[in-house]
């Protein structure tokens, strides 16, 4: 074969180069074949979109949030959606329904739980956030792949991003929706987003997102704002409060993009092998993501102002 050829095959055989052909690029969804419109969404369009179940002996487990998976070992979802134990939550990944089979799904347990050193000094200043790390790592496939995060040098002015997860579709709902949902909502800006939030500072580490019919309930807690850049997607923001199904004004979000290196930072202590600490961050530009309406949503929502007391229930009610 000759040294050009020994070394070709010496570089497939190793162990870098296993790396490289068992790698995913973060945000890729090969099965998401929709950019604008619809309600249900079909298995295998949010890859990276985790169901958070709650539950301890002798209680069933049962969806209570929302969240994202970065790379092997972690998922990012709200700190509020934290109320017990490292051992009373489980993940699914590659999970379509709520009731029913879900032959792509895998579940992990949780090892660890960071949340925002902020958050708990003051719950609404836009530090809503928990890094969970599971037990082991999962092995990605087209149905269970990582997020793309916004990083510190995106804006999202006049864009549209689509809100998906599990939560309910009306306030009055008995139960969290049994398929995934997805609303496409623009995001809005944070003057306009504040006039609605009075008793609230809407700080730069927030993002506002939502209108008239479209909108988070109970159960879209820790879920993505994931807007589409060409063919990725990129997550820029975490739900975290909002009025009671919001009734038409915007929901406000966790800025992804705020909070960058300190998501960087935690995964990387985390240690483990360095391609199981890897995340993906990429410049989201306006304009460059979805655009256009949709006539569906995850959630209803009526315009009103919101009290501090209604958004700390809603926090409650979403967790």
């Amino acid at each position: 074969l000759g040294l050009l050829g020994s070394l070709i095959i010496a570089f497939i055989l190793s162990p870098q180069s296993a790396k490289i052909k068992l790698s995913y690029d973060c945000g890729m969804a090969p099965l998401n074949m929709r950019v604008v419109g619809g309600a249900s969404s079909s298995e295998g369009s949010w890859p990276w979109l985790a169901s958070l179940h709650i539950g301890s002996a002798g209680i069933p487990r049962f969806h209570t949030c929302g969240g994202t998976l970065l790379n092997q070992q972690w998922v990012l979802t709200a700190a509020h959606c934290i109320q017990m134990t490292v051992g009373d939550y489980t993940v699914f990944l590659g999970r379509q329904t709520q009731q029913g089979p879900n032959p792509n799904e895998i579940q992990r347990s949780v090892r660890q739980i960071l949340i925002h050193p902020s958050y708990n000094v003051s719950p609404l200043n836009g530090s809503d956030l928990a890094l969970l790390l599971l037990d082991s790592a999962v092995q990605y496939s087209n149905y269970i792949r990582p997020v793309c995060l916004a990083d510190s040098a995106s804006t999202f002015n006049d864009t549209f991003c689509y809100l998906t997860g599990w939560g309910k579709q009306t306030q009055n709902a008995n139960a969290v929706s049994n398929v995934i949902q997805r609303a496409l909502i623009p995001v809005v800006s944070r003057a306009q987003c504040q006039r609605h939030y009075p008793s609230v500072n809407i700080t730069a580490a927030m993002l506002c997102a939502g209108e008239p019919g479209k909108g988070i309930c109970q159960g879209d807690s820790g879920s993505p704002l994931i807007c589409q850049q060409n063919s990725a997607w990129i997550q820029a923001g975490v739900v975290s409060f909002g009025d009671i199904c919001a009734k038409g004004i915007p929901d406000v979000y966790t800025r992804v993009s705020a909070h960058q290196t300190w998501i960087r930072d935690q995964v990387a202590a985390g240690g483990g092998p360095a391609e199981v600490s890897q995340i993906g961050f990429s410049t989201f530009v306006s304009g460059g993501g979805a655009t256009g309406s949709s006539s569906s949503s995850s959630s209803t929502a009526g315009l009103r102002h919101v009290t501090l007391s209604s958004l700390l229930l809603m926090m409650a009610l979403l967790g």
